[in-house]
């Protein structure tokens, strides 16, 4: 048998494998009503491979929850039309969404409002002035 049918033989006796399948991005909801914060952060977790879904109050960030379905939710709590506390409360309020992690990213440092929100199963309370975007990635990479 020549080299040709030995190569060939071994090729042809080789088990056909299908290539690793990638896994899906994560997606990740940015409810901002800051539209430089919004596009900040949208591109920065782009960069990181997420797939991003913005909303720029409560109201549509709820309605972007059920059509989307995040991996993680980046809530800011002071938006007009509803607020981010109120978000929160009516999103663990939902089936399918009490376990959705949820990063608050607020200016508003209040401790009692940090319990308020804690209280409603807030997975992390962020300071903006107190945390780097890079930060806010690796925290969301945490809970996803």
């Amino acid at each position: 048998m020549g080299i040709f049918n030995q190569l060939s033989s071994l090729v042809g006796n080789k088990p056909q494998t299908a290539p690793p399948e990638a896994e899906p991005a994560k997606k990740v909801l940015i409810v901002e009503d800051d539209k430089y914060l919004r596009d900040v952060y949208s591109e920065l977790l782009r960069s990181e491979g997420f797939l991003v879904v913005t909303a720029e109050n409560g109201v549509l960030g709820l309605q972007a929850v059920v059509s989307q379905k995040p991996d993680a939710v980046l809530l800011d709590l002071m938006m007009p039309l509803m607020d981010g506390k109120t978000m929160l409360h009516q999103m663990r309020a939902m089936e399918g969404f009490k376990r959705t992690p949820v990063l608050i990213l607020t200016n508003a440092g209040d401790s009692d409002l940090m319990r308020e929100t804690q209280s409603d199963n807030a997975n992390a309370f962020l300071i903006k002035a107190n945390i780097t975007p890079d930060e806010i990635v690796k925290r969301i990479k945490t809970f996803i």
